[in-house]
């Protein structure tokens, strides 16, 4: 048996590659398709149904936390609004030396 040449040995192997690629390629298309997956969007309404502690639930559930903190902080800046313009803050500044 003749020793393979390098180059011929370099292709066997490209083409190799090449082929285990694309079946890996073919194989997670088959399993998600990308065409079908849409951008994430933000809850609203129930929870999603995908078990509980589920990354998608977790992060439902992040996401009322921060609606709610954003309500309470839009309430307490809309009250330092109104005491700043009914003149009850004042600001001084500090003297530099």
């Amino acid at each position: 048996m003749r020793p393979m040449k390098r180059d011929t040995y370099l292709s066997l192997m490209l083409t190799a590659t090449v082929v285990l690629l694309t079946a890996d390629l073919a194989t997670r298309f088959v399993a998600a398709p990308p065409l079908l997956d849409t951008a994430a969007q933000a809850q609203v309404g129930r929870a999603p149904t995908r078990g509980a502690g589920s990354a998608s639930t977790l992060a439902y559930e992040q996401r009322k936390e921060v609606i709610k903190l954003l309500k309470s902080l839009n309430g307490e800046v809309s009250g330092l609004r109104a005491d700043i313009k009914a003149g009850a803050i004042t600001v001084k500044g500090i003297p530099t030396p």
